[in-house]
C-alpha cells in the first residue's frame, strides 16, 4: 500500500508539471517577444528579491536599568565547630572513672576524669618531707658564729697592734731622752742601750701586730664568703624542695581532669581501667567542641569579593542570614568573622567565615545550608538580564542595538547575580538597548529589526 500510494502521488506531480511548463510556453508565444516594463513585476508575478534586499533580522532587546539595589546574595554554607579541644591524661594513671553523658553539653571546670593519685600522693608527702628538711638547712646556715668570731679576732688583733704602736712611741721617747744625758755622762750608757733595746722590741711587735691584723682580715674576708655560699646553697636547696612539692601537687592536681571549655562533649575512648598518658599514645580520652558561638563558612567568587569590599557598610558590621536545609531561616543574625588569606587558585574563590550564635546547640559542625548577605546600603547598580550576556573564551560580551538599529558589541564585567540578572561592574552605564534574544542572527555593523522585551518575554524571570 505505501509503495502504490507512492507511485501514485509523483505521476500526479508530474502531470501538474507537465501542465505548468505548456501554460507557461503558451503565454511567451502570447508576448509577441515583448520586453517586461522597467520596474514591472516578473512575469511570473512570484519571483523572490535578490539576498541584498533580505529582511533585517529580528531582535528582542531590553533596556539596561540603572536602579538602586538592595543587595541580598546567597553561597552554598557549612557549619564548623569554633573550637574542639581533645582531653588527655597529662599523668600515668589508671583511669577510675568518668562523670558526663556522651553527646551531652559540659561546662568549663566540670570534672570529666579522675585517675589514681595514689602514686602521687606519695610523691607529694616526699617533697614536702625534702622541703621542711631544706629549710632547716638554711636556719642553721643563718644561725652560723663564724663571722662573728672573726670579726671579734680581727678587733682584738687591731687592739694588740694599737697597744704595740703605744709601747713603741713610749720605749721611742726614753732612746731619744736617755742619747744627750749618756752623751754628757750623766747617766750610765748601760742605761742608753737598754732603752734601745725595749724600743727595737717594741717596734718587732708592732711588726707582729700589723701581721695578726692583716692574717685576722683574711680570715674574715674568707669567713664572710663561705657563710655566704652556705646560706645561698641552703636557699637554693629550699627552692628546689619547693619546686619538687609544686610538681608533686600539679601530679596530683592533674589526676582530676576537668573540661577546659563550655561545650558539647563526644563518645568515650577510653574505658575505665585502662592506664592512660603513656608516652607515644596519641588517642584522646574524648574530645569538647565549643558550640556556642559556632562558624558558618561560604566561598565567593572573585568578583563578588572585588565588589563587596568596595560597599559601605561592608566589612566587620556586615549581618548574615542562615537558610537551613529544610528551608527554613535560622533564628539568629551572624556576623562577620574573617576572610582567607589569599584566594584558591584552583577554584577561583575566597573563603570567608561568619560566626552565629548558637545558644540551644541546634546547629551542629558538618551541616549545609546557604548563607544570606542581607544589609548591605542599597547601591545605585546595571543590570541586565543574564540572557543577554555571550560568554567567548572567559570573556563577557554583549550585543547593543545602537544609532539606526545598527548592532554594536561591547565587552563587560558582572559582579554577581541578582535574581535572573546579572550585576555589571564595568562596560555599561545604563540605558543601552541590549540584544536578549536573538544574538546567534547578528553580527557587529549589521542592521536588526528590534523588538522591545514585552511581559510576556520576561515572566518566570
Amino acid at each position: 500500500m505505501r509503495s502504490w500510494a507512492r507511485n501514485g502521488d509523483l505521476s500526479r506531480r508530474a502531470t501538474m508539471a507537465a501542465g505548468v511548463i505548456l501554460v507557461l510556453l503558451a503565454l511567451v508565444g502570447c508576448g509577441g517577444g515583448k520586453e517586461t516594463p522597467a520596474g514591472g513585476a516578473s512575469p511570473a508575478g512570484g519571483a523572490s528579491p535578490p539576498a541584498s534586499m533580505a529582511a533585517p533580522p529580528k531582535v528582542v532587546v531590553a533596556p539596561a536599568r540603572r536602579e538602586p539595589l538592595n543587595v541580598s546574595w546567597e553561597w552554598p554554607a557549612q557549619t564548623q565547630f569554633g573550637d574542639s579541644i581533645d582531653v588527655r591524661a597529662r599523668v600515668q594513671g589508671t583511669l577510675e572513672n568518668f562523670d558526663f553523658q556522651e553527646g551531652y553539653g559540659v561546662r568549663a571546670g566540670q570534672v570529666l576524669f579522675t585517675l589514681d593519685d595514689a602514686p602521687y600522693q606519695a610523691d607529694l608527702q616526699a617533697a614536702l618531707a625534702k622541703t621542711s628538711q631544706a629549710r632547716a638547712d638554711l636556719t642553721y646556715a643563718l644561725a652560723q658564729v663564724n663571722v662573728r668570731k672573726a670579726r671579734a679576732d680581727l678587733t682584738s688583733a687591731k687592739a694588740d697592734l694599737v697597744s704595740a704602736q703605744a709601747k713603741l712611741r713610749l720605749a721611742q721617747q726614753d732612746v731619744d731622752r736617755y742619747k744627750p744625758l749618756a752623751a754628757n755622762g750623766v747617766i750610765p750608757t748601760q742605761t742608753l742601750d737598754d732603752a734601745v733595746a725595749q724600743r727595737d722590741v717594741a717596734a718587732a711587735q708592732v711588726k707582729v701586730a700589723l701581721a695578726q691584723v692583716e692574717v685576722r682580715e683574711a680570715n674574715l674576708r674568707n669567713t664572710e664568703l663561705s657563710d655566704a655560699a652556705n646560706i645561698e646553697v641552703a636557699r637554693a636547696n629550699l627552692q628546689a624542695a619547693e619546686s619538687q612539692v609544686t610538681q608533686a601537687r600539679l601530679n596530683v592536681g592533674y589526676c582530676t581532669i576537668a573540661s577546659p571549655i563550655d561545650g558539647v562533649i563526644g563518645k568515650l575512648n577510653v574505658d575505665p581501667g585502662n592506664l592512660v598518658g603513656q608516652m607515644g599514645n596519641t588517642t584522646p580520652l574524648v574530645t569538647i567542641s565549643r558550640i556556642d558561638p559556632i562558624y558558618v563558612n561560604f566561598s565567593i567568587s572573585e568578583a563578588e569579593y572585588l565588589w563587596m569590599i568596595q560597599q559601605p557598610g561592608s566589612g566587620p558590621r556586615v549581618e548574615f542570614e542562615l537558610v537551613l536545609v529544610d528551608g527554613t531561616k535560622y533564628a539568629h543574625k551572624g556576623r562577620f568573622g574573617m576572610v582567607d588569606r589569599a584566594l584558591d587558585a584552583k577554584t577561583g574563590t575566597m573563603g570567608l567565615r561568619a560566626i552565629f550564635p548558637n545558644p540551644r546547640a541546634i546547629l551542629r559542625e558538618g551541616q549545609f545550608g546557604r548563607i544570606r548577605l542581607t544589609n548591605l546600603k542599597p547601591q545605585e547598580v546595571v543590570l541586565i538580564p543574564q540572557k543577554a550576556v555571550v560568554t567567548v573564551q572567559s570573556m563577557q560580551m554583549v550585543y547593543l542595538v545602537g544609532e539606526g538599529n545598527k548592532v554594536l558589541s561591547r565587552n563587560i564585567e558582572t559582579a554577581g547575580e541578582q535574581g535572573n540578572d546579572f550585576i555589571v561592574k564595568s562596560g555599561l552605564e545604563g540605558g543601552e538597548r541590549v540584544i536578549v534574544e536573538g544574538t546567534q542572527k547578528v553580527k557587529p555593523g549589521a542592521v536588526c529589526a528590534p523588538e522591545e522585551e514585552t511581559q510576556a518575554t520576561t515572566t518566570g524571570r
